[in-house]
């Protein structure tokens, strides 16, 4: 009797693209060879070059893949509208939990995985630098609504909060990376908080519960 052979496994490009995140989120752009991507992945090279292309433009699906998904969940935080400063609280504890979570590489990959690029790869470190100022540009902006609203002194510096909480975020990336406890990390958060509250009005009810 004749044996009819098996159809190939078909290749998954959405966990795929999952796996190469994480090798990537991991070990950098640069750290980061085609022989790390299939054997994460499972495949041969030819496959993972007929569906993504070279290693460059991985990278880039990658990195959109990471923001689409992973990154997402801080950035929801900040605009819940529960007030900026329990927002901002939520953006920075999502943060600690994301970067700390053994299910995901360890810190932010948009802050580690292209610091030190090759002049000729120069490109990927230019657009995570975009995609760190689009944060920066985030937090400013929900600072400024918050001024607005009344939550934030008239003369708040909005701009150096944001540059402050970006370089706190910056921080803890690399913290966590560094194999810091997510105990640590939370307290850090704690005393980040008090550069908000030197500019924060509190409202009259809520003063005269305190």
């Amino acid at each position: 009797m004749q044996q009819t052979r098996g159809r190939p496994r078909s290749f998954d490009r959405d966990e795929a693209l999952r796996l190469a995140t994480q090798v990537f989120w991991n070990k950098g752009y640069e750290g980061t060879t085609m022989a790390d991507l299939t054997a994460a992945i499972g495949v041969k090279a030819p496959s993972l070059y007929a569906a993504f292309g070279d290693k460059n433009a991985l990278f880039r699906e990658a990195v959109n893949f990471y923001s689409e998904t992973t990154a997402v969940g801080p950035i929801n935080a900040l605009k819940e509208g529960k007030g900026v400063r329990e927002d901002l609280r939520s953006m920075l504890q999502a943060s600690v939990a994301m970067f700390a979570d053994p299910a995901n590489g360890k810190g932010c990959m948009v802050v580690t995985s292209a610091i030190n690029c090759a002049p000729e790869n120069s490109a990927h470190a230019d657009e995570l630098t975009v995609r760190r100022q689009k944060k920066r540009l985030e937090l400013a902006k929900r600072f400024r609504k918050a001024q607005e609203q009344g939550e934030l002194s008239a003369d708040a510096d909005i701009d150096g909060l944001a540059d402050f909480y970006t370089a706190v975020l910056h921080g803890l990336s690399l913290s966590a990376r560094d194999g810091i406890s997510c105990e640590r990390l939370f307290n850090t958060i704690c005393h980040a908080m008090k550069a908000l509250d030197a500019v924060l009005i509190v409202p009259k009810k809520k003063r005269a519960a305190q």
